[in-house]
């Protein structure tokens, strides 16, 4: 009996060390989103060199991170609840390192581009789109840490901000689109997508927390 219940502890610490381990590779993709949107909105391209060359840092801790959860499934043959949980958190595991990447992306246009030099108005969307997708995947891992089963259908309420400020970034693009020229046009509307499917992402995360604790997903609205 002592023998089952302190191997249960043990495995109980090493889920609860894969969450914390989960949230942690979150923040650096977070502060990578971050830092990606300063390079942006600053023109800085040494900013932007520092998102690309952080990048390795994250994949290097999400293959480690996703390796030990397959062993934990492969050593303990988890079922129901725990199965459910190390699953999930594979999937959130790909969100967040896709979300890095992400980031890198929109850095590497910059360099393509040597800086931008925008209108007010397309520079004031890219700054509140930029702050809207980096709070949602903050809202993300914070559902994540405290396991949240109601962040799922919030998070992709929120999300419709996100998606409304890309689609008036697109309309100011088309609309500016002389004033900026073709290549930066084109530079800018991939941006808008890469922070547009880090929201998605988000909201992927939050969904599967509510997997998690539930055992469902949330309901999506009609429409």
């Amino acid at each position: 009996m002592h023998h089952r219940e302190d191997t249960r502890h043990r495995f109980s610490e090493a889920l609860d060390g894969v969450l914390r381990s989960t949230v942690e590779l979150g923040a650096l993709v977070l502060d990578n989103v971050r830092r990606g949107s300063e390079a942006l909105l600053e023109n800085r391209l040494d900013v932007a060199r520092t998102v690309i060359d952080a990048d390795g840092e994250i994949d290097e801790k999400y293959s480690a991170l996703e390796q030990r959860v397959f062993e934990i499934m492969a050593r303990q043959q988890p079922v129901a609840g725990d199965l459910r949980f190390l699953v999930s958190i594979t999937r959130i595991l790909y969100d967040i390192e896709r979300s890095g990447d992400l980031a890198v992306n929109c850095a590497k246009g910059l360099i393509r581009r040597e800086g931008y030099t925008l209108p007010p108005a397309i520079h004031s969307l890219l700054a509140r789109m930029s702050r809207s997708s980096a709070e949602l995947f903050h809202k993300g891992l914070e559902a994540l840490a405290a396991l949240d089963a109601s962040a799922g259908r919030r998070l992709d309420v929120a999300d419709d901000e996100v998606d409304d400020l890309v689609g008036e970034l697109y309309s100011a693009i088309a609309g500016r689109s002389d004033d900026i020229g073709f290549d930066v046009a084109i530079e800018l509307s991939r941006v808008g997508r890469y922070m547009e499917r880090i929201g998605d992402h988000a909201v992927n995360i939050a969904e599967h927390v509510t997997f998690i604790v539930t055992g469902e997903f949330p309901a999506q609205d009609e429409g």
